[in-house]
């Protein structure tokens, strides 16, 4: 019987990390480094790590301090992180960035317009992008699993 469990507890590790079919990344404007472009246009340049977090999302809290590393390490590499902000008062934001500040780009969708788009299941969700495609999707977020996720995102740099 312990088998059988730890064969579902793997399987379902594994389903965590799911590689994308290649669809298309739904597209939507932001501003980074003082510049308005899309999504779809920056992962046309560079490795888009895109992740979807709520002020109320407790994983979030550790996942803040993976993506400054991430933007840190892998930065300079090509990769760019942006998170989407889901909450309906962008206000509620606030006091969690207060308290877990970001180095990369944070946007907000009050609206839900595009975590609807990317049919996000949870919070948080990420999702790789490159050239307007989604190459992975990751839903949650444990600190135990975040050096296989870096190797994941670093594994898909040139």
């Amino acid at each position: 019987m312990s088998q059988l469990m730890f064969r579902i507890l793997a399987l379902c590790t594994a389903l965590l990390i799911l590689p994308a079919r290649a669809e298309p990344a739904p597209d939507f404007a932001l501003t980074l480094e003082g510049n308005a472009t899309t999504v779809v246009q920056l992962s046309r340049e560079k490795l888009v790590y895109l992740d979807f977090w709520a002020s109320w999302c407790g994983p979030c809290r550790f996942s803040f301090p993976f993506m400054n590393e991430l933007h840190q390490e892998l930065g300079p590499k090509g990769l760019v992180v942006v998170a989407v902000n889901v909450d309906v008062d962008p206000h509620d934001a606030k006091p969690f960035l207060a308290k877990y500040p970001a180095d990369f780009t944070i946007h907000y969708d009050p609206e839900g317009t595009i975590a609807e788009a990317y049919q996000v299941p949870g919070m948080p969700t990420s999702y790789l992008i490159r050239d307007g495609e989604i190459l992975l999707r990751h839903v949650g977020f444990r600190k135990s699993e975040s050096d296989k996720l870096k190797a994941e995102v670093a594994d898909y740099l040139p």
